[in-house]
This record gives C-alpha cells, structure tokens and sequence, in this order.
C-alpha cells in the first residue's frame, strides 16, 4: 500500500487533535478513576483491525520512517505493529487505540441512552460509572472524520474506506 502523506496543515490539525485525546484521557485518570492496569506489554485488546485512510496514512509514514522491516510471523488476529507486546508507532498510534483503556461512551440518539464499553482489566464489573468518569467518543469521531475528509479530498481516496493494518506492512 502506498498513500500519500497528508499535507503540513491537516498534519497539524491531526497532531493538536491527538493531543487533545491525550489531555482528555489525562484529565479523566488524574480525577476518581482507579489507575489504568494496562501499561507497556498489554497488548489485550491489540487485535488485527482497520483505520481509516488519514490514520493509514500517518502510521505508513511512520513505518517508513522505522526503517525496520515489518515482523515476520505477527502473531495470528493480534496487531501487526507489535513487537514482543509494544507497539512500534505507540507516538502515532491511531484514535482507537489511544482511547483504550477507559470508558467509552457513545450516545444511542434512538433510544436516548448511553452505551459504555469499559475494559474489564482496569474496571470491574460493578464499578459505578458517573458521568465526568467517561470518555464520550462521538466528538471525537466526528472530528476524525472531518480531518480524514480533508486528507481523502486532496488524497483521492474513498473518505469511508477502511484500510487494514496488516496491509500496510505487506502481510494479507
């Protein structure tokens, strides 16, 4: 896979975004949560998956930047980009990836209610969440979004398409 790097000013945007996300997630495990478990080598929830073409774009950079060549027997479902449980572009990792570990909320319009995905290593199952201990995601999608139609406009690319991450390190 070869995709064309996104240009200096939605690189920028995307960094101050991430940075954001990393703020966020600092304030939240700084206020009542318990101390995240998961750290450097867990890799639990670090399974095979896709991004979309402005994340693709960023970590591809990032792996041509290493130099390294990709593993040569990723560990079946597991993430491409570990390596002995680290992951090797961990400063670009990807949206999905940076926000795991704590609560996840997505507001269900339909049915007006929230949805919360929580790890069960760091929370167990009945912790009592109140509302300021979630990391409410549908912001964060929507921006991502906008920043990855920015880059899939200039890019040519298909702004809904997912690409795997194994693809970019040449495995199928």
């Amino acid at each position: 896979m070869n995709l064309p790097p996104p240009d200096h000013a939605i690189l920028k945007a995307y960094r101050a975004f991430t940075g954001e996300v990393d703020q966020r997630m600092a304030d939240l495990t700084g206020k009542r949560l318990p101390a995240l478990r998961c750290g450097p080598g867990c890799c639990d929830c670090c399974i095979a998956f896709s991004v979309l073409p402005l994340e693709a774009a960023i970590l591809q950079a990032g792996l041509s930047a290493e130099g390294r060549p990709a593993l040569a027997n990723p560990q079946k479902d597991s993430c491409v980009l570990l390596d002995d449980g680290l992951c090797r572009l961990y400063n670009r990792r990807p949206l999905l990836c940076r926000t795991q570990g704590l609560a996840l909320a997505y507001i269900d319009e339909a049915s007006r209610t929230v949805e919360v995905s929580a790890c069960p290593v760091n929370f167990p199952a009945d912790f009592v969440f109140e509302q300021e201990d979630l990391l409410f995601m549908d912001e964060f999608n929507s921006r991502l979004a906008e920043l990855n139609l920015l880059y899939c406009r200039q890019a040519g690319l298909q702004p809904a398409d997912r690409i795997s991450l194994a693809s970019l390190v040449g495995t199928p």
